[in-house]
Order: C-alpha cells, then sequence, then structure tokens
C-alpha cells in the first residue's frame, strides 16, 4: 500500500476527508508498514471492544498508548479486516457515527474532529494533532496541489473549526 492508493480509496467514502484519512492511516501504520496493518488491515488503530469481539474478527497487539504525557506500552485488541476496502468501510461508520464533528470538507477540521468523538478523543497521544500536521505536509506535495494545506488553514480558521492551540500547530508545520 501507498499513500496514492490509499487515497484514491478513501476518495469513494463519504462521510471521511479522503487526504485527511490518508494522513492519519500512513501516520497510525508507519506508511502502511505496521504489524497492525500487515496482519489485520487496521489503518488507523481502531479498537476491538468486547461487542467487536463476540463475531468479528480481532487481533491483540502490544501498542504505544500516552497518559499525562507519558509513553507507555499496552496490549489491547484491534479490529481485523479482509482488506484496506473492508478497513475504510468500517472506518467511514466509525467517522460518521462518533466524530461527527470531522468535517469533510476541509483536512484542519477534520483533524480537530478527532478531538471532539461522542466518547473522548481518537488518540491518547497528547501529541496527535501535531504529529498528523507535520504527516499532511510531507504528503502534500505527492497528492494535493502546493500550497494547498495553507489555504486549507486559513479556510478553517475563518469557519472558526479549530482551537488556537490547534492554529499554532499547524501554522508551526508549515514552516
Amino acid at each position: 500500500m501507498d499513500a496514492l492508493t490509499f487515497y484514491k480509496l478513501a476518495k469513494g467514502f463519504k462521510h471521511i476527508n479522503a487526504f485527511a484519512a490518508t494522513v492519519q492511516s500512513a501516520h497510525e501504520t508507519g506508511n502502511w508498514t505496521s504489524y497492525l496493518w500487515l496482519n489485520a488491515y487496521n489503518g488507523a488503530g481502531i479498537k476491538a471492544d468486547a461487542k467487536w469481539r463476540k463475531d468479528k474478527d480481532y487481533i491483540e497487539v502490544r501498542s504505544i498508548e500516552s497518559r499525562d504525557g507519558t509513553y507507555y506500552y499496552k496490549y489491547s485488541y484491534f479490529r481485523k479486516y479482509s482488506s484496506p476496502a473492508a478497513f475504510l468501510a468500517d472506518y467511514n461508520l466509525k467517522i460518521k457515527a462518533d466524530y461527527p464533528h470531522c468535517t469533510v470538507d476541509n483536512l484542519w477540521g477534520y483533524f480537530a474532529g478527532l478531538y471532539k468523538g461522542r466518547w473522548g478523543k481518537w488518540a491518547t497521544d497528547h501529541r496527535y494533532f501535531e504529529k498528523l500536521a507535520r504527516k499532511a505536509f510531507t504528503l502534500e506535495d505527492e497528492l494535493l496541489s502546493a500550497g494547498h494545506l495553507k489555504r486549507a488553514l486559513a479556510y478553517a480558521i475563518d469557519k472558526n473549526y479549530l482551537e488556537p492551540w490547534q492554529i499554532e500547530i499547524a501554522r508551526e508545520a508549515s514552516k
């Protein structure tokens, strides 16, 4: 899997921003080389709760977590998919149901929406937004037109999609 292939596949799902989903998946999977991706096609670290584990495939993986600014490892159950398309179909539904503030029209608003889920934020990593912002700028040249992310940031600021700390991080990542 590469960024362009994932991006093209993600474009087929209406409740996600294809570029933001590609950035998130590239970050979560180490550019689609992680154990979780290679063995479960789980492109965003979606955990498998007890309800999922009753009748669907899952995998147990040691993963890095963050609490109060400190990183540590723990074993967790993650959803397992039969293909990248199966992952994206489930991810699409999860975003729609659990992260309704993720804006499809703007990647910065999408990233901000990952902090406003029904049960809290997407990731435990206290630097998650920063990591997504930096990864976005590394993928911009490959997938978008030059300057797209800066224009999208201006739009997100105008629409009040971002908190002040997120604006600061996005501007820093753009340098």
